[in-house]
């Protein structure tokens, strides 16, 4: 149990860091939201579906055979929106705020949830919802009725990422009884960084790029997406 909880909180960490590490990247070096997530989704999906294929010896193809449309949902709806929102986000304001707004997926979870069941949130859980939105309200005004603090744009993008991921909590849950967890989100990262091709060109990266900028770019791939999920996964 306890081990559980310190490899859990060491994802959240790692994932934590990769916000700061993109904020790094667009603030100090001007790179491009859109052409870092695409990098970062291939490299890190082709390394995911390596893992299975020859570490599990899992046959990475099957679930392309058996439930395509499945999984480009999860790779489309829910890493892809998930992903560039949170990053996109980011390049609008800032780390912290990204976080809170795309952290607020748990209410939309709660809402599916209810609708499924046909039933109201209990005590706890109607308290959070509304805790969460008051969060979201301060980060979005600072108290102020009258005006905003942030641009409409990123309470937008910021709020769409928080639906995606409470999509990608919930809509896996079949595909993950028949076939591995890293094959799930390889494939997802892959196909999601792949539709990106159609916007950007891999070889050819906006911005200025020195030693700090790549270590910043390899820890969002080694660090918030390979060592957070496997962290995760294993907790």
């Amino acid at each position: 149990m306890l081990k559980g909880i310190v490899l859990i909180v060491l994802a959240a960490a790692c994932w934590g860091l990769g916000g700061v590490a993109g904020q790094y990247l667009f603030q100090c070096h001007q790179v491009d939201a859109v052409w870092l997530v695409m990098v970062r989704q291939i490299v890190a999906g082709i390394l995911f579906l390596l893992y299975t294929a020859i570490a599990m010896r899992h046959n990475i193809f099957t679930i392309m055979k058996e439930r395509l449309l499945s999984l480009l949902c999860f790779s489309f709806v829910g890493i892809l929106g998930a992903q560039l929102g949170f990053y996109y986000t980011i390049s609008l304001c800032n780390a912290a705020t990204a976080t809170v707004l795309q952290y607020s997926a748990p209410i939309w979870v709660m809402v599916y949830m209810s609708y499924k069941h046909r039933s109201w949130p209990e005590g706890r859980e109607l308290v959070g919802i509304v805790g969460a939105l008051v969060g979201v309200f301060l980060i979005a005004t600072h108290g102020s009725l009258t005006s905003l603090a942030l641009s409409p744009a990123a309470i937008t993008i910021g709020l769409l990422s928080a639906v995606s991921y409470a999509f990608y909590s919930i809509q896996p849950v079949e595909l993950l009884k028949h076939y591995p967890a890293t094959a799930i989100i390889g494939w997802g990262q892959l196909l999601s960084g792949l539709a990106l091709l159609a916007a950007r060109n891999p070889f050819a990266p906006a911005g200025s790029w020195n030693l700090p900028a790549c270590l910043a770019m390899a820890y969002l791939i080694a660090g918030a997406t390979i060592a957070s999920y496997a962290l995760y996964l294993a907790g």
